[in-house]
């Protein structure tokens, strides 16, 4: 894991929209730093709100090792998917009653 990590990064590991995590920032529930182009969120404040959310949602605690592991388990995933081309699918035709 980076230093620090994008509001999209943050939104990937907490289930939500970057938009919501700067909302998060804005309101105080995480620290961030303003940088032009938007915020940076630091390493033990990814690691803080993630493992919050974890135990919140599945009732689970984690090892710092395994909470980072996880955490670079999902940006993996995510960064990938960001960089497939998006496949459009093509509307099915109804077909008229009557």
């Amino acid at each position: 894991m980076d230093d620090h990590l994008s509001t999209t990064q943050v939104g990937w590991l907490l289930g939500r929209s970057s938009g919501s995590v700067r909302e998060m920032i804005r309101d105080g529930e995480i620290e961030a730093t303003r940088i032009v182009g938007g915020f940076r969120i630091p390493r033990d404040e990814v690691l803080r709100v993630s493992r919050e959310t974890i135990q919140e949602k599945a009732g689970r605690k984690l090892s710092d090792a395994e909470l980072e592991r996880l955490i670079d388990e999902v940006l993996t995933t995510n960064e990938e998917q960001a960089k497939e081309p998006m496949r459009l699918v093509k509307p099915s035709r109804k077909r008229k009653h009557g």
